[in-house]
């Protein structure tokens, strides 16, 4: 959700086309995290990247709103 959140904010266009693409972004990248966390060994390593994405998702998108 925050890759989706932080494309809406970051992105040039419209914003109703920011939106739009955000949101068909979340279930995409959903499916792919998911994807390579099941396929992925060990756990703890995809537990850390998932947990690092949200927060550089939601940080990037936090940055935005307070410029």
């Amino acid at each position: 959700m925050a890759v989706g959140i932080s494309y809406a904010v970051w992105a040039p266009g419209a914003m109703q086309t920011r939106l739009l693409i955000g949101g068909l972004l979340v279930p995409v990248a959903w499916a792919g995290a998911m994807a390579w966390t099941l396929a992925d060994n060990r756990i703890v390593r995809a537990s850390a990247v998932l947990v690092g994405t949200a927060l550089v998702g939601f940080g990037t998108a936090m940055l935005r709103g307070l410029a």
